[in-house]
C-alpha cells in the first residue's frame, strides 16, 4: 500500500458517549478520535482546581483534530528525538484524549491507557511517536492517549493559607489523570474497549505518573495492570513546593493569601513566572507531592502500595538510558576518566573518593571500554535502574500481583552506533511508529520484527496481566533472589541478572541524588 493510500482518512461513524455523540476518522483500518473532552477546561475560576465535569453538547461533535497540548516551554529538542515531542500550539484548554480502536462496536477489547513523557513538565499524548493505530490493529486493543496540565498548572502548592480554592492544586494534574480514566470507565465500552481490564502505561515522567497512581485512593478500581518504562520516581517535598510557590507568587506582589488573584493572570505570564522560579532556585519543584489528601503518601518510597497490591505489574528500563541528557553534548564522547569522576561527584552531589570508588567498579564491568561508556552506564544505574530493581523487589515482596523485569538493550545504528540504547529507545517499538523515529532507530530490517516481538510483549501483557507470548522465551516474574530479567533484543533472552558490587556502592549514596536532568 502506496503512503497516500495507507495515510488517507475517511469519514468514521458516530459514537455516542455520557456526554454526546463523536465523530471521528478511519484511517488505516483504524478508528481514530482525536480531542475527545474528558473535563472543563480548567481556565479562568477552574485554574488550579480539581478537574470538574465535562458540559454535555448538542449534536455531533467533530472528534478529527489534535488537541492542544497543556502550557509549556517550547525548546530545541535533540534530532534523534523530534519524535517525543508534539507540533500542536499550547493552551490552557488542553484536558482532551484520543482513543484508537479497530471497531467501536461490542467486542470488549483490552484498553491501554498512555501517558506521555516529559518529566512533569512538558510533552503531550499526541507527539507522533505515540500514534497508537498500530498498536491498536496488531493486538485488537483500544489505546487511548491523554493530555493533562503539566508545571505550574498542575502542581502548585501555596499551602493551607491558600484557601480552600486551592486545596487540590497540588497534584491537580494528577487528578486530571484519573478523570481521564474515569471517562474510560464510563465511556470506552462504546469503543469496543473493556473498562474492567484497563492497563496504564508511560515512559519516564509518564512511568513515574503511573507509579503514582499506584498509590492514589482516586484511581483505586480505574485500572488493572500496570506497566512503568524507566521511571525514576523521585519526588519533591512539601516544603520545597511552597518555597518555590512563593517565589512564583511574590513576581506578581502575591502571597500564598492572596494566591486567588494568580487565575486572573495570562497564563504565559504564569510559565513565565515557572521558569524564573526554577531558575533562580536552582530545582525543579512544580511536581507532585506526597502526603496530601490526593497522594497519602510515596508510592514505593519505603513499601509498595496497598492500594494496587493486586495490581499486575511490569517494569523495566533501557541499557543506555542517561545518553539522552549527553549525546548533544560538545565533546562529552572524548572524557576523560578524571573528568567522569568530577562530574559525576558534581551532578550527584558526592564525595569525590566514592565517586572515584564506583568509577573503578563500572569500569571493571564487560563492555565499558571507554570513560564515557562507564559514565553513562554509572548515571543510568542511578537514575533508573536502581530505582526499578527497588520498585520490583518491593512488588515481588507483597507477593499479590505478578512483577515483571525487563531491561531493552536493542542498540541503534546511527550516528555510528553513539546512541546505544538510549532513553525512549523501546517507545517506537511499543506503538509500531518507527517510521516516525527514523534519526534515532534507523530503517533497518531488523526494526519490524523487533516490534513484533516487544509490542506483543505489552499486548499479551495488557490481555492477561502475563507478558509472555510466542515471540519470547519463558518470562518468569521477578523475585529478589534470581533477578529475573527479560533482555529485549532482536534475539532476546531471560536472564538472572543479580546486581553487582558497583550497586551496593552507589547504595551507600542517596539513590537518584541530584536532578536528572544535569547529566
Amino acid at each position: 500500500m502506496d503512503t497516500a493510500a495507507r495515510d488517507r482518512e475517511t469519514e468514521g461513524p458516530v459514537v455516542s458517549t455520557g456526554a454526546g455523540r463523536l465523530q471521528g476518522v478511519r484511517r488505516n483500518g483504524v478508528h481514530v478520535f482525536r480531542g475527545v473532552p474528558y473535563a472543563q477546561p480548567p481556565v479562568g475560576p477552574l485554574r488550579f482546581r480539581a478537574p470538574q465535569p465535562v458540559t454535555p453538547w448538542d449534536g455531533v461533535r467533530e472528534a478529527r483534530s489534535w488537541p492542544q497540548s497543556s502550557m509549556q516551554e517550547q525548546r530545541e529538542e535533540f534530532a534523534p528525538l523530534r519524535w517525543y515531542r508534539s507540533a500542536m500550539p499550547i493552551s490552557e484548554d488542553c484536558l482532551y484524549l484520543n482513543v484508537f480502536t479497530p471497531a467501536p462496536d461490542t467486542a470488549k477489547r483490552p484498553v491501554m491507557v498512555w501517558f506521555h513523557g516529559g518529566a512533569f513538565s512538558t510533552g503531550a499524548g499526541t507527539a507522533p511517536g505515540f500514534e497508537g493505530s498500530a498498536l491498536a490493529r496488531r493486538g485488537d486493543v483500544v489505546v487511548v492517549t491523554v493530555n493533562h496540565r503539566l508545571n505550574v498548572f498542575g502542581f502548585f502548592h501555596p499551602g493551607e493559607e491558600a484557601g480552600e480554592s486551592f486545596a487540590d492544586s497540588t497534584n491537580a494534574s494528577l487528578l486530571d489523570l484519573v478523570a481521564a480514566l474515569e471517562w474510560v470507565r464510563d465511556s470506552i465500552a462504546a469503543f469496543g474497549g473493556d473498562p474492567d481490564m484497563v492497563t496504564i502505561f508511560g515512559e519516564s515522567g509518564g512511568g513515574g505518573k503511573v507509579g503514582r497512581l499506584l498509590g492514589m485512593p482516586a484511581a483505586k478500581g480505574l485500572f488493572h495492570r500496570a506497566v512503568m518504562q524507566s521511571s525514576g520516581m523521585r519526588s519533591v517535598s512539601a516544603e520545597e513546593a511552597r518555597t518555590a510557590a512563593a517565589h512564583l507568587l511574590a513576581q506578581f506582589g502575591l502571597t500564598p493569601a492572596t494566591a486567588d488573584k494568580l487565575r486572573g493572570l495570562p497564563a504565559a505570564d504564569v510559565l513565565a513566572a515557572r521558569l524564573k522560579t526554577v531558575a533562580d532556585l536552582g530545582f525543579d519543584a512544580f511536581e507532585p507531592v506526597p502526603g496530601v489528601s490526593s497522594l497519602p503518601e510515596m508510592p514505593f518510597a519505603d513499601h509498595p502500595p496497598s492500594l494496587s497490591a493486586r495490581i499486575p505489574l511490569m517494569i523495566g528500563t533501557c541499557q543506555d538510558e542517561a545518553l539522552y541528557r549527553l549525546a548533544s553534548l560538545p565533546g562529552i564522547y572524548d572524557i576523560t576518566r578524571d573528568g567522569a569522576i568530577d562530574r559525576f561527584a558534581t551532578v550527584s552531589n558526592m564525595d569525590r573518593s566514592l565517586a572515584s570508588r564506583i568509577y573503578d567498579l563500572y569500569d571493571a564491568k564487560a563492555g565499558n571500554e571507554t570513560p564515557i561508556d562507564v559514565y553513562v552506564d554509572m548515571l543510568t544505574d542511578q537514575r533508573f535502574r536502581m530505582n526499578t530493581l527497588r520498585v520490583a523487589a518491593m512488588k515481588a515482596e507483597q507477593g499479590t500481583a505478578a512483577c515483571f523485569l525487563y531491561r531493552f538493550t536493542w542498540r541503534s545504528p546511527m550516528r555510528e552506533g553513539r546512541l546505544k540504547s538510549i532513553h525512549t529507545i523501546e517507545v517506537p517499538f511499543v506503538f509500531g511508529t518507527m517510521d516516525t523515529a527514523e534519526e534515532l532507530v534507523g530503517t533497518g530490517p531488523e526494526l519490524a520484527p523487533l516490534s513484533e516481538t516487544v509490542m506483543g510483549a505489552w499486548i499479551a501483557f495488557a490481555r492477561t496481566g502475563d507478558p509472555n507470548h510466542p515471540g519470547l522465551p519463558h518470562w518468569a516474574p521477578y523475585d529478589d533472589v534470581s533477578h529475573g530479567t527479560m533482555l529485549l533484543d532482536s534475539d532476546p533472552t531471560f536472564a538472572f541478572d543479580p546486581p553487582g558490587p558497583e550497586l551496593a556502592a552507589m547504595a551507600e549514596h542517596r539513590i537518584g541524588a541530584g536532578s536528572y536532568t544535569r547529566l
